[in-house]
């Protein structure tokens, strides 16, 4: 079970926003881009033949003597795809258990909210990841848990074919993306990401990779690559790999940000759920 009964009723209370007008396929709660039938005025235009005479303003046609007629905003659902990193690099410390409970976290909130979700993974190089069905319905629940607790992290990330992916599906809803950020090129992905769909980042980092206690003669290995680099850890070098990592933390959150995505640095730790909840509502993603 990736979420406790506890968690789950904390989150019934909840529900995703979202601050920016969407142009969905489906009837929802969400400010659309185009005009509909809800009970919020819009504009006026004029009368066209065929128009409903049931929204000519009658007041303003006696009074100016133009037959104008109401328009009225439109409510869409907002599709969101989650996408989980399964790369090997998320196989350190807690990183994947709590990259898992994120996106359930996420999904959960999604499906009380109403809105249409699909789950996806980041594909490794030369593989197209997996990608589950919509579902919309907070039935479907168990079935999405399932889908996630099977995930395992195995290969390599490539986070920009993900975007590409993600991109070019029809439903134009946001993205939320749970990776470590770690591979080349992660600036690419993060600007497709925004430049497609805007949404969340939710960066997982081990308090092992923020805040390492090594020292001495070390060989470090690439977890995905298996390459091996020999180190000396001395206390100045742990200084300089502390500040490269805040700097890193820093120019993930200034470059989601620059491009329309909302950025959480979520510790892979026994509180990182809280945190990051509470992080979501703080900016807007979550109320």
């Amino acid at each position: 079970m990736l979420l406790d009964p506890q968690l789950r009723a904390r989150l019934e209370r909840l529900a995703l926003a979202n601050r920016t007008r969407l142009r969905g396929v489906w009837g929802g709660r969400h400010r659309s881009t185009r005009l509909g039938e809800s009970l919020d005025f819009a504009d006026y235009r004029e009368y066209n033949p065929g128009d409903d005479y049931r929204r000519i303003d009658y007041n303003l046609w006696a009074r100016l003597g133009v037959v104008l007629i109401r328009l009225f905003e439109a409510e869409d659902e907002m599709p969101l795809q989650i996408v989980v990193d399964t790369s090997r690099s998320m196989d350190f410390g807690d990183k994947f258990p709590t990259a898992q409970r994120l996106a359930a976290m996420v999904t959960y909130l999604a499906l009380i909210s109403g809105e249409r979700v699909r789950l996806a993974t980041v594909p490794g190089p030369g593989s197209t990841g997996l990608i589950g069905p919509w579902a919309r319905h907070i039935g479907s629940w168990p079935k999405l848990e399932t889908w996630l607790e099977n995930l395992e992290p195995s290969g390599g990330t490539d986070l920009v074919a993900a975007s590409r992916i993600v991109a070019s599906t029809v439903s134009r809803g946001p993205i939320v993306l749970i990776s470590d950020l770690m591979q080349d090129g992660w600036q690419q992905a993060v600007d497709l990401f925004g430049t497609a769909r805007g949404g969340l980042v939710l960066h997982v980092l081990s308090p092992a990779e923020l805040d390492p206690d090594l020292t001495g003669d070390l060989t470090l290995r690439d977890i995905e690559t298996r390459t091996e680099v020999p180190v000396s850890m001395s206390g100045d070098a742990i200084d300089r790999y502390r500040d490269r990592m805040r700097g890193f933390v820093l120019d993930a959150a200034r470059r989601c940000r620059r491009v329309g995505l909302e950025y959480v640095q979520a510790t892979a730790d026994e509180a990182a759920l809280d945190r990051a909840l509470r992080a979501m509502v703080a900016s807007g993603v979550v109320r």
